[in-house]
């Protein structure tokens, strides 16, 4: 053993041992970051959201599972680089299930809003696809972060043309297959305005009236400028945009899901190995 007989040599180690001490103590009082609704816990870090008032359905379910323990030992089941990361089956707790398709039993009705959009950081809600959801209700608990990537104006001009006409095609659908707009499936509109072009009008003006009414309850893809200058400057997935509900944002630990975007994957998008996670809300 080595004696200690210098006083100055003492010094420096009690001072050590104190800022040893000093920083084993702070590392686990981290303070959450202004506007904090939820931390989630995970080996790679703490992540803290904040989720929008705006999406009250939303908002309330999520903070209503997260204090019943709904997500603790889940897993971030699903990682796509330039993508998103995905979590919050129940399956995944003790692989009870297919990861993915897990939830508490029932979905949400859309809550989506123009003003929030899929930039990187975007907290929105999963669902499963049109055919099997025509009304794009969210899963009752899965959902996504976005980390996606950057995007060029041309890149944008083009996405806001495809999922503009994917959804129009999707609600004209929808309008359609509604039983009490089968009078429309019913009506010859050729024979009409051949043999009666007065009938043939007000039958046409009939429907852009009610279709019109139809298309006001669903979204409308279009970026703003600013959303543009977030796409090009930070990145996200725009071609999600006003299709999911996005209901919150990272504020704190983004460089956690940075990390986490890069781990090893199998087929499917599954992590090679386990990110599990607890969610807590903060009051």
């Amino acid at each position: 053993m080595v004696a200690i007989t210098s006083k100055s040599m003492i010094k420096k180690v009690i001072l050590s041992a104190i800022v040893a001490l000093s920083v084993i103590g702070f590392s686990g009082c981290e303070s959450a970051p202004e506007g904090a609704d939820v931390k989630i816990t995970t080996d790679f870090g703490n992540i803290y959201v904040k989720l929008y008032d705006e999406t009250p359905k939303h908002k309330e379910n999520f903070l209503k599972l997260a204090k019943a323990g709904f997500y603790d030992n889940t897993t971030f089941h699903r990682v796509m680089k330039e993508f998103m990361i995905q979590g919050g089956d129940p399956n995944t707790i003790d692989n009870s299930g297919p990861a993915g398709q897990g939830g508490p039993g029932y979905t949400l009705p859309r809550e989506i809003q123009s003003q929030f959009f899929h930039k990187k950081g975007a907290f929105a809600a999963a669902r499963q696809p049109d055919q099997a959801n025509p009304n794009w209700e969210s899963s009752g608990s899965q959902f996504y972060i976005v980390v996606g990537k950057k995007w060029t104006d041309e890149e944008m001009d083009g996405m806001e043309q495809q999922v503009g006409m994917m959804i129009d095609s999707h609600v004209s659908a929808q309008w359609q297959s509604d039983p009490k707009n089968g009078w429309v499936r019913t009506i010859d509109l050729q024979a009409l305005q051949t043999n009666n072009p007065d009938s043939f009008a007000i039958v046409d003006a009939r429907i852009k009236e009610e279709f019109g009414a139809f298309r006001s309850q669903w979204p409308t893809f279009k970026l703003t400028p600013q959303q543009r200058e977030v796409y090009k400057t930070i990145g996200g997935t725009p071609f999600l945009d006003q299709t999911y509900t996005v209901f919150g944002e990272v504020v704190g630990g983004m460089e956690v899901v940075d990390e986490m975007i890069n781990v090893e994957t199998q087929p499917g998008d599954v992590p090679t190995k386990e990110i599990r996670m607890t969610v807590k809300a903060l009051d």
